[in-house]
């Protein structure tokens, strides 16, 4: 009998290689060897088996943004602060490779599904709290290039057409761009930080 788990893993893979869009409940079924109403009983619809497929990933987002310090504790968030939580970030990322590649080729074709309204919500609260410092827009425009290709990198990173990445290497390389595209912090700008 198919699992909850396998229609899940099959459903992620399928999204992430073909995307949402392009693929159905039945091309799900036969990458489990399965029934369209064995899918139909675990999940109603399509949009409900997406959910479920990168709700994880989205809930870890989310937990790692609440232990994220407010607008006001970011005057004492220091470079230590930065890397823990870029690297935290990044580490969820690369957990969650195949929902990273489903949302990252799918957000704007899927703008009013819920779960992706709140993978874009979280998205943007990430980047507001590695910009709160920010004060000019190249700033702003060089992180986000920095996170989207993180995303971009590490979405890509499960793909059999393409070559094998060092998984540390990338972790480290992606940490310490992150990092280097950050905007000063409020001790770096005041001659007090690294």
């Amino acid at each position: 009998m198919t699992t909850h788990d396998e229609i899940l893993q099959a459903a992620l893979e399928r999204f992430a290689r073909f995307g949402y869009l392009g693929s159905s409940i039945q091309q799900i079924a036969d990458d489990v060897g399965t029934s369209k109403s064995s899918v139909l009983y675990h999940f109603d619809s399509k949009e409900a088996l997406l959910e479920a497929a990168i709700s994880p990933a989205i809930d870890a987002l989310e937990g790692l943004l609440q232990q994220v310090p407010t607008r006001e504790q970011h005057a004492a968030f220091g470079r230590d602060e930065l890397v823990a939580m870029v690297t935290a970030f990044v580490d969820v990322l690369q957990a969650h490779a195949r929902a990273v590649a489903v949302f990252v080729s799918q957000r704007g074709a899927l703008v009013d599904v819920p779960v992706i309204e709140r993978a874009n919500a979280l998205v943007a609260r990430m980047a507001e709290v590695l910009i709160a410092e920010a004060s000019a827009r190249p700033e702003i425009m060089r992180l986000s290039i920095g996170l989207a290709g993180a995303a971009f990198l590490i979405g890509d990173s499960d793909r059999d057409d393409l070559p094998e990445l060092d998984r540390e290497l990338t972790r480290q390389v992606l940490i310490d761009t992150i990092v280097d595209l950050c905007p000063p912090l409020p001790a770096e700008r005041n001659g007090e930080g690294a």
